[in-house]
């Protein structure tokens, strides 16, 4: 079976760059002397990482990883980063914290997996995840609380907590882009989902699904003259109606 390989490769503004993931999504942001990134995709997902960051930064330095939320899709390849770059700082909303240092576990369980055990796109997902390394130990000890206004590599993001998909989801604005990483508080698509544009992902998936769905709901409106980037599916251009 051949490696996973990235989706696509989006320049959204000058230095920002979206990185379609094969299952999940990160965010490449570019200054003058270093580099940081919104996400980091599945520990099997490093290598891609690692490409992305050489392609849009040749020779730059890691300094921050903002994380929107604990799940080992989207924290997966930290702790090999770290590894390569040890002063790179890593946040996420406070109330997260627990959940990336796996002082808690919020994240779906074979409980919630087994009823949907008979449906191909479920299944397809499930093994995905497993190659990709989604049960491995994922925890980031050295995590902080993201202040409201952070500088990444020089681009303005002001963190906006965006709680349901987990306790502590945070999503980031891209000020000067008027983009926004959305997590998984919105999406546009997923392996379990028929659906493309912006949605909520399955219920299975979230902590609190009501305020989850409430919240995409919101999201949606809030954000319909941005740039989407999401946790997960495409990226949506602002000005788009899908």
């Amino acid at each position: 079976m051949s490696a996973p390989t990235v989706r696509s490769v989006d320049r959204v503004a000058p230095g920002v760059h979206f990185i379609e993931g094969p299952a999940s999504n990160w965010v490449v942001l570019v200054g003058d002397s270093e580099v940081a990134l919104i996400d980091a995709g599945y520990p099997g997902d490093l290598p891609l990482v690692e490409q992305s960051l050489r392609e849009a930064a040749p020779g730059l330095p890691l300094t921050a990883i903002a994380v929107t939320h604990g799940h080992s899709d989207h924290i997966g390849s930290i702790r090999a980063l770290l590894g390569t770059y040890p002063d790179a700082r890593v946040y996420t909303g406070e109330a997260e914290l627990p959940n990336v240092r796996r002082d808690e576990i919020h994240q779906v369980t074979v409980r919630d997996i087994v009823p949907h055990l008979a449906k191909p796109r479920f299944v397809r997902w499930i093994v995905h995840a497993l190659r990709a390394g989604g049960l491995g130990d994922v925890a980031v000890r050295s995590v902080e609380a993201a202040p409201t206004e952070l500088a990444l590599a020089g681009h303005a993001v002001r963190a906006v907590p965006s709680i349901g998909h987990t306790p502590g989801h945070t999503l980031y604005e891209l000020v000067d882009a008027r983009a926004v990483a959305t997590g998984d508080a919105l999406v546009t698509g997923h392996a379990v989902s028929r659906r493309v544009g912006p949605q909520s992902l399955h219920p299975m998936f979230h902590s609190d699904v009501r305020a989850a769905s409430q919240l995409a709901a919101e999201l949606a409106g809030r954000y319909a003259d941005w740039t989407l980037l999401p946790g997960h599916g495409a990226l949506r251009r602002r000005g788009t109606s899908s």
